[in-house]
């Protein structure tokens, strides 16, 4: 059960569909049905001062690349890794020889459920990034994120600043809609971070969301639309299909891959579900689509063997995303 008001607001925030068009989600109701995304081959199956901001932006106005221009077509950041490793691992060093024996972010049960899309240049599968980190200590690492402006890329906290690597990231590669070689919206490279005290300062769980700003002359959430956020109860989100797609490391890093299951529980501050995840996924969107509108409430950051999970969209996640949503206009 959620403890407080913090989870029972009914908040949301509007959605451009394709980029240029606008539909309200004040409508929805606890009643209304939410629905899984239509990819083919997906058979749905059952089964307060933390949240303070920080950011690098003293950092960022010291670096000379803090307004990177974008990145050509084909461009690719170079790992070592046969896998790429997921962001996570940059802050729990500890996690890492555990992560190459068996996987941190799993698989549920005997069969891997996920679902390649190809149709990356569709709403909203385009609104949906694949990150390519460089540590302050210039190791890469792999991530995802999403769009909610034409500028602003939500992702998990871990994907921004790295305990274990020197902190804030020197710079992310965000490239929407990567399809294998394919970079149907060219990239951007930033190094203008957010997140908040809870991941900073004490590296919680509960507070590991975080967003990328990308420079002013790279606004790829104009030309590909971005996603709704809002805060929505227990009952809502249980009586929910959660959708969840992103760029999980064990196929690459470059292939985007989707599932979507109702949630498996909705503590007060995250959501845990058995939606087949693997690293690289982090920062991923967890979305529900009612009709044609679509809003997150959700940002895939952690699993485990009992259920993989998402810092969940209470207040004080939705206004942080909301002020940096405005960031990025």
């Amino acid at each position: 059960m959620s403890n407080g008001n913090a989870n029972r607001s009914e908040t949301s925030v509007e959605v451009p569909l394709t980029g240029q068009s606008f539909k309200g989600l004040e409508g929805f109701s606890s009643g209304s049905e939410t629905e899984v995304e239509d990819v083919e081959g997906f058979t749905f199956v059952k089964r307060g001062e933390a949240d303070s901001e920080v950011s690098n932006a003293k950092e960022s106005a010291n670096e000379s690349d803090a307004e990177t221009s974008l990145e050509e077509t084909g461009s690719a950041v170079a790992t070592d890794e046969v896998e790429p490793l997921d962001a996570l691992y940059a802050s729990y060093t500890e996690l890492l020889v555990e992560a190459k024996q068996q996987r941190t972010e799993v698989i549920i049960g005997p069969v891997d459920s996920r679902i390649r899309i190809n149709t990356v240049t569709t709403y909203p599968w385009r609104a949906i990034v694949a990150l390519k980190i460089t540590a302050k200590d210039n190791s890469k690492w792999i991530g995802t994120g999403w769009l909610i402006s034409p500028r602003t890329v939500i992702t998990a906290g871990h994907c921004v600043y790295m305990h274990d690597r020197g902190g804030w990231a020197k710079s992310i590669e965000v490239i929407p809609g990567l399809n294998d070689a394919q970079r149907p919206y060219q990239s951007g490279v930033s190094s203008t971070f957010k997140s908040v005290t809870g991941w900073i300062n004490s590296k919680n769980r509960d507070n590991d969301y975080g967003a990328i700003i990308l420079p002013s002359n790279y606004r790829p959430g104009a030309t590909t639309g971005y996603f709704g956020f809002a805060v929505k109860d227990d009952s809502y989100l249980m009586s929910s299909v959660l959708n969840l797609s992103g760029y999980p490391g064990d196929k690459g890093g470059n292939q985007q891959w989707f599932m979507a299951l109702k949630p498996k529980s909705v503590p007060a501050r995250i959501i845990t579900y058995e939606i087949d995840t693997m690293g690289g996924q982090s920062g991923a969107p967890v979305w529900i689509k009612v009709g044609e509108s679509r809003f997150c409430v959700g940002i895939h950051t952690n699993g485990h063997s009992s259920g993989n999970s998402a810092t969940r969209i209470v207040t004080a996640v939705f206004n942080n995303l909301q002020a940096w949503k405005n960031l990025g206009l």
